[in-house]
């Protein structure tokens, strides 16, 4: 286990939902000099703490729809498993592929323009490895909330989040600059302005207000920093939940009260057989329990059908692949 002490939880709080924040900003909210902060980022990135940082984009507003496939595959090996993941890893359109216990092996999720689409490139899928796929679950995102890993540290302040609307907008159209940053920030949400207007033949302020118009209108939510919980010594879940008595009102409430738990990472509303879905991040076995029963105790009448499994690994994490 990585030995993490307070300052270290600041430094990785802060970093959660804010992965651009100048060093000097963040060494002032942890109160270290800018050199210790450095010296402390370099060593969890060392350690496999912070794996990276990403662009949080909430694509369906330039027209590409989020959809999740669940797997469960047949007696498969292991590396017939590996070279299924490293199928899904070489489509352009996944967006995120985790390996999972319990009743499924696989989840991953994926854009597409439209139901037409997403069937096309399901199929495919399906097709090219139907002697080891037993069966799936297809769900359809209608929104998404990231919440803060406020677990790590206790902050006095409001629990940040990122919002997914996931609604589409016509007058919004990228050019290819935009197209280019979108790309770039996919794969590295740190990289500097100065360094993507080189790149690309045009000053840093030009890359930094395309920036601020993506963001405007929110097809960049935020950054976030990639923190493997596992190096931190808690474990990640995924828990669905079926909602077949739809009253809105109670599931606005439990959406709501699914934010006050600082251990939810993910809230989803699915169009499918799990209405909500989740991921949980917990110390142990006992506290994802605990956490289970209290949710079902307190929406007990709405809540039909559930599952659960572990989250093992994330072998692809891209908000806006494809493009």
């Amino acid at each position: 286990m990585t030995k993490i002490d307070t300052k270290d939880r600041k430094i990785i709080s802060e970093l959660d939902m804010n992965a651009r924040i100048p060093t000097t900003e963040l060494a002032k909210k942890v109160g270290l000099s800018r050199q210790a902060v450095e010296y402390r980022i370099n060593r969890l990135r060392k350690e496999n703490v912070l794996i990276g940082a990403f662009a949080v984009f909430d694509s369906t507003v330039v027209g590409h729809c989020w959809y999740r496939v669940a797997l469960q595959l047949l007696n498969t090996t292991k590396e017939e498993k590996d070279l299924l993941i490293q199928y899904l890893q070489d489509k352009k359109e996944i967006m995120w592929i985790g390996e999972v216990g319990g009743n499924w092996d696989l989840v991953f999720n994926f854009l597409a323009k439209d139901n037409f689409e997403f069937n096309k490139i399901f199929e495919e899928i399906i097709t090219q490895n139907k002697n080891i796929i037993k069966r799936y679950e297809i769900l359809i995102y209608i929104n998404v909330i990231d919440m803060e890993r406020s677990y790590i540290f206790e902050q006095q302040r409001e629990r940040r989040s990122f919002f997914h609307k996931m609604k589409y907008n016509n007058k919004i159209k990228l050019d290819e600059l935009d197209t280019n940053i979108i790309r770039e920030l996919s794969k590295n949400a740190l990289t500097p302005d100065l360094e993507l207007g080189r790149k690309y033949s045009v000053s840093g302020k030009t890359i930094r207000n395309r920036i601020k118009d993506l963001e405007k209108h929110k097809i960049i939510l935020g950054y976030r920093m990639f923190i493997n919980p596992s190096a931190l010594n808690y474990l990640s879940h995924m828990l669905f939940l079926g909602i077949n008595n739809v009253d809105l009102q109670k599931e606005k409430a439990l959406q709501e009260y699914l934010k006050t738990i600082p251990n939810v990472a993910f809230i989803v509303k699915h169009i499918g057989r799990w209405r909500i879905g989740m991921e949980i991040e917990t110390k142990d076995a006992k506290e994802f329990q605990d956490i289970f029963v209290s949710i079902r105790g307190q929406f007990s009448d709405i809540i039909t059908d559930f599952e659960s499994f572990p989250l093992f690994k994330d072998h692809t994490v891209n908000y806006f692949p494809g493009i």
